[in-house]
């Protein structure tokens, strides 16, 4: 791959060091998480889905930067969050 036509599809949001402290395997599984988040997302279909509360800000960002109407539930159940993703917003 020619390196000068490389560019990143779709930013992590951990800029702010919000891995930091956490074991591989636990990055790795917010990583699946956002990968599963993602292939949700661009079906364009509006879904339910828990994750992880150490990853709800990104996936909530990653749906407003894909300008769809985004809500955010956390501690139903305890210890996840609950994010609704519905239809574009023009």
């Amino acid at each position: 791959m020619n390196e000068g036509n490389s560019r990143i599809l779709e930013p992590f949001d951990i800029d702010d060091h919000s891995l930091s402290g956490l074991s591989l395997e636990q990055a790795f599984t917010l990583g699946v998480e956002w990968q599963m988040f993602r292939q949700q997302l661009h079906s364009g279909k509006p879904f339910t889905t828990f994750c992880l509360p150490a990853n709800s800000n990104r996936l909530v960002k990653m749906a407003e930067r894909h300008k769809r109407f985004v809500e955010d539930r956390p501690n139903v159940p305890p210890g996840w969050c609950q994010i609704h993703v519905g239809d574009c917003i023009l």
